[in-house]
């Protein structure tokens, strides 16, 4: 009878499993992708009637997926006076997929906003028990409970807004909304650790901004926690305008409309048929273009009349500028005409930009040649590096929207001309120094921490010789702790600079297997077979010899022999970019690669995307791309419309700029990484980690990156999320986050390398464990990440009052016996010890 249970339960089990799983054949399934990507188009754009229709038209071929239901509500929830209808297909989806929390948080809504907001309560309370940290809905509940008076409710709120910054230690909203909380229920301690949170992941604050945060903070380290409660909510009400305080809204609302809500972005029950081939290229995704539509068709063509291989008529780089969580764009064009260089700065405003160049304050004279956003100074904004044919620029990004022009940092020479330029913590020293690559010797800019570089090529054994240099990449190629270097020379004789720390290298090219005889083109690197070691991919300006450089985990490479393959369909590509990025979210990484196709008249595509299997194979899956696109000069991904997949930005011979939407990748799962470190003191590193190890390991899947740009894209496939992210810090410091969820930004911020010490005490018959002591702040310690700031711990903060329960504590020969351990990380002080 047993043994008949027991297969009974498996056998339901297996059913149910299986029912969850909707198969579909490749025709209906690509009809489905393109339903829901015109009807969220639409919905984005308000045009709410056209959204309707593209997801009755999914529900009509997909009856038992829950997305055209849920998202059908949704868009009856936007329009006026449609909260019938909303609920009415809002509850079709809840029957197909019960405990789905953006489901049930719609439904929620609906309640919400037709009086029934005990329903409301109810549901999302129920959401929870399964999901106990969906954002959207602990943020919700927090909304209802702070407006409530009572004890009970209002400790749910401090509760779940703990939960939400716990997830979310980047979210400014959560963090001040949890600190004035704090105050109010009198845990002014608990509100001076968030407050010193604060300090780590907020970019450096407006003066104004950071007297009053000063004043708040010096009022509760001195116990005066009533009185610091009006600046504190000052400085909230400073915080609002801010560009990372609105995105931080979106972030527990899920939109900045005035309802909050969101789409379904991805199929919940429907999968493709299992395949036996593992070199299928996935037919659900393509790219659209879209630069009409997001803004950037008004960029006036440059002029290619004097377009060659060094020197091209469009340079562009992206970066979030302005803090708010998606990617901004500078653009340059030059023209003959003028015999300049035309500077824009594109703002992204939801997916359509927006140029402010005027008014941001960048504009100059001269040919750009190569533009890259970085935080030189480590202040939390992205600044701005060009060079330039009359020396290189410095733009110094002023947190307002603006930049200034920074003339004394740096040497402008401009007796050559750089190709390329990267931002790395060469030396470990905590902050981000400067090497350019050029047509004469090679430059290394030591960071001074003081606004300032000091050149010191020569010094450092990586000026090169004359040779001219067209890219550089860095990355810990050889795993032991530090960044090296590869710089890619004209003539092949390109040079690999193993680090060896306090800003030294040596050349150890011939021993590393990385010598050329090709006319390189440009790098990319990434670890594409993800066995966690960095690759490299050399492109050849004569379309014939391009290279796949495999790491054998040593910092030594060899060609991979299976890219002989793929090369058959890229021979004819004179290239003259490339990057590595993961297409559609599988988890592996694909490979672009642009320039002239010599075979095809103009404009033909000069474009050619590689598909990476999974199993050690690239498969040419350029027809996924738009035709006529033209000769490409560089090439960026990017996630422009925060849809959960890179999209692609190009810049052409024309001088024009193209962007393509993907449109399909985000049928797999993803993970974003954002790290934030300490700016001061001996465990420094710079804000944005960059030059950090990040590992994401999910089940089978392994993956690894080095940060190069402020936010990493991780594919997850069809998981639910990762088992574990592993940072190493570029200090050496490793830390672990376990368990983060799909399709997400997390923000892992640097935790400083230390412990408490361990008070035990004879319990009668042996020593035990009763608490970790010195928690508060040592006297006269500098208080506070941010550099520069006057405050310091106050003569009251090294007490500290620790109870011990009786049965822990027994008298030995008369006498308590205590006794403290240290873990060695750092140098404890402890004077005075008395019972009372």
């Amino acid at each position: 009878m047993r043994k008949f249970l027991l297969v009974l339960f498996l056998f339901l089990l297996f059913f149910i499993g299986c029912e969850r799983q909707i198969a579909v054949d490749q025709k209906t399934f690509e009809q489905m992708v393109s339903h829901r990507s015109l009807g969220l188009a639409y919905l984005e754009e308000e045009r709410y009637s056209a959204a309707a229709e593209e997801f009755r038209n999914l529900i009509t071929i997909a009856p038992k997926e829950p997305l055209g239901y849920a998202n059908l509500g949704l868009t009856y929830l936007r329009m006026s006076e449609e909260f019938e209808n909303a609920e009415k297909w809002l509850q079709k989806a809840i029957v197909i997929e019960p405990d789905h929390p953006e489901i049930r948080f719609l439904l929620a809504k609906v309640y919400e906003l037709t009086d029934r907001e005990p329903l409301a309560i109810n549901i999302l309370e129920e959401t929870l028990s399964k999901h106990p940290n969906h954002i959207l809905t602990l943020y919700q509940l927090v909304q209802f409970y702070t407006h409530k008076q009572t004890p009970i409710l209002v400790a749910k709120a401090e509760k779940y807004l703990i939960k939400i910054v716990d997830s979310l230690p980047a979210n400014l909203v959560a963090q001040l909304k949890l600190i004035e909380l704090l105050i109010k229920n009198s845990k002014p301690g608990n509100a001076i650790y968030y407050m010193e949170t604060i300090r780590q992941v907020l970019p450096q604050l407006p003066k104004e901004s950071l007297d009053i945060f000063q004043n708040s903070l010096e009022l509760l380290y001195n116990g005066n926690a009533e009185q610091s409660y009006v600046p504190v909510l000052m400085f909230h009400n400073l915080m609002k305008p801010t560009s990372y305080y609105k995105a931080g809204i979106t972030e527990l609302r899920g939109t900045d409309s005035p309802i909050a809500s969101a789409p379904i972005y991805r199929f919940i029950r429907t999968v493709l048929p299992a395949s036996d081939e593992p070199s299928q290229i996935p037919n659900i995704l393509t790219f659209t273009t879209v630069t009409e539509a997001s803004g950037l068709s008004i960029i006036p063509p440059g002029d290619s009349s004097d377009h060659n291989d060094n020197n091209v008529s469009i340079i562009f780089t992206l970066g979030d500028y302005d803090a708010d969580g998606d990617q901004d764009l500078f653009v340059s064009t030059w023209s003959a005409n003028t015999n300049t260089s035309c500077q824009y700065l594109f703002t992204n405003d939801h997916g359509v930009f927006s140029d402010i160049a005027t008014a941001s304050g960048i504009t100059h004279s001269a040919r750009d040649l190569f533009a890259l956003f970085a935080d030189y100074d480590n202040d939390g904004y992205l600044d701005l590096f060009l060079t330039n044919t009359n020396g290189n620029k410095l733009y110094k990004n002023s947190g307002a929207g603006s930049f200034h022009l920074v003339s004394t940092a740096m040497d402008s020479r401009i007796d050559f001309n750089s190709a390329a330029a990267v931002f790395a913590d060469l030396d470990l020293e905590g902050d981000l120094d400067l090497f350019i690559a050029t047509d004469s010797e090679n430059q290394l800019y030591r960071n001074n921490s003081d606004g300032t570089f000091t050149e010191i090529g020569q010094e450092a054994g990586v000026s090169g010789t004359s040779v001219p240099s067209r890219d550089i990449v860095f990355g810990d190629f050889d795993d032991d702790g530090d960044i090296d270097l590869f710089v890619l020379n004209q003539d092949g004789s390109n040079r690999y600079y193993d680090n060896l720390r306090q800003g030294y290298f040596r050349d150890i090219t011939q021993n590393t297997g990385l010598a050329t005889n090709n006319t390189p083109g440009s790098l990319a690197t990434g670890d594409y077979n993800n066995d966690g070691s960095l690759d490299l991919f050399v492109t050849d300006l004569a379309g014939k010899n391009h290279i796949l450089f495999r790491n054998r985990g040593d910092g030594t490479f060899e060609p991979d022999a299976k890219f002989n393959i793929a090369l058959q369909s890229i021979d004819q590509i004179h290239a003259k970019d490339a990057t590595f990025f993961d297409a559609d979210n599988d988890g592996f990484l694909d490979l672009l690669i642009t320039g002239i196709d010599k075979n095809k008249p103009q404009p033909g595509s000069g474009v050619r995307f590689l598909y990476n299997n999974g199993s050690g194979e690239f498969l040419n899956a350029s027809s996924l791309l738009p035709e006529n696109l033209g000769s490409i000069s560089q090439v960026d991904v990017a996630d422009y419309d925060n849809d959960g997949d890179l999209d692609i930005f190009m810049s052409n011979s024309r001088g024009e700029i193209h962007l393509l939407r993907n449109d399909g990748g985000n049928i797999n799962n993803f993970l974003n990484i954002r790290l934030a470190g300490l700016r001061t003191g001996s465990s420094k590193n710079n804000y944005f980690g960059i030059g950090a190890k990040v590992e994401v390991k999910a089940g089978d899947l392994y993956q690894m990156r080095y940060m190069d740009q402020p936010t990493a894209h991780f594919g997850l496939g069809n998981r639910d999320g990762a088992d574990v992210v592993r940072v190493l810090w570029s200090n050496g410091v490793p830390q672990n986050r376990f368990k983060p969820e799909r399709n997400q930004t997390i923000v892992e911020t640097q935790i400083l390398k230390g412990s408490c010490p361990y008070l035990y005490a004879w319990n009668g018959s042996e020593y035990t464990f009763v608490t970790d002591v010195l928690w508060p702040s040592a006297l006269g310690m500098p208080l506070g990440i941010m550099a520069g700031e006057p405050l310091y711990a106050f003569p009251n903060s090294t007490d500290e009052y620790l109870m011990m329960h009786g049965e822990k504590v027994h008298a030995r020969d008369g006498k308590y016996a205590l006794q403290f351990t240290t873990e060695l990380w750092e140098s404890p002080y402890l004077d005075n010890i008395n019972l009372v």
